[in-house]
């Protein structure tokens, strides 16, 4: 490079002066065959020195940096974010709003904040599902997963009518398939409706047709307490 030249131009005109330069007279004394010899020995080192910075300058530290694939850094994020996804038929499918939405390309994964999920039955004429959690994360539909939402701290899950009907779910985490308008869990949950309550370690919930299956286990057995004229109270 023209910084380090100098030192290339300087190191070849000493070599040079070196190889040129008249020897001593007396250049058989082993004192002037010594001296003579360490200044052609320094010559050469200097000259070396020259040549192998002047080689490293040159070299373009980005001409061999390869580029960095694999790397899962979000592409885009929403404040407040508030999305509406229809069906074919042109009734609305789930609505999802989050207090903040984080988008991950390479795993088509999305971190949602506060997230809040409603959704709506296929033909619009039943009352929707509105869930809630503190955190999430919704999952594109990749070529071996299906579209789904998982659901964690503090889940809840609604439905309810003018008339009083509703139906209350309590769990720690949930994951919902929207394509099927189906949600399961394997934590311990607890379902509240007009009847009363019922608790279990786990549920399968096919919210389309109202269906609801529950599971026990060693440590909880389905149990379900009958209260006459239970009410649903925000």
């Amino acid at each position: 490079t023209a910084d380090m030249g100098w030192i290339y131009d300087f190191s070849v005109l000493f070599y040079d002066w070196v190889l040129t330069s008249p020897l001593p007279e007396n250049i058989g004394s082993g004192k002037n065959l010594m001296q003579t010899s360490k200044t052609i020995i320094l010559a050469c080192l200097i000259l070396l020195f020259a040549v192998t910075i002047n080689l490293l300058m040159e070299q373009d530290p980005l001409s061999d940096a390869k580029p960095v694939f694999g790397r899962n850094d979000p592409d885009f994020y929403m404040l407040n974010a508030d999305i509406t996804q229809y069906r074919e038929s042109g009734f609305r499918h789930h609505k999802i709003k989050a207090e903040r939405l984080t988008h991950y390309p390479l795993t088509h994964l999305t971190i949602l904040k506060t997230p809040n999920m409603i959704l709506y039955p296929t033909g619009g004429e039943e009352q929707p599902w509105d869930i809630t959690a503190k955190n999430g994360r919704w999952l594109d539909k990749a070529l071996l997963r299906e579209e789904r939402l998982d659901l964690w701290d503090q889940v809840i899950a609604v439905q309810k009518d003018d008339l009083g009907k509703f139906i209350y779910i309590q769990t720690h985490s949930l994951t919902i398939y929207p394509d099927k308008d189906y949600a399961e869990t394997d934590q311990k949950v607890y379902i509240d409706d007009n009847t009363g309550r019922t608790i279990a370690s786990g549920m399968r919930a096919f919210f389309e047709d109202g269906r609801f299956y529950f599971f026990s286990s060693p440590e909880q057995r389905v149990q379900t307490i009958l209260l006459p004229e239970f009410t649903y109270e925000e």
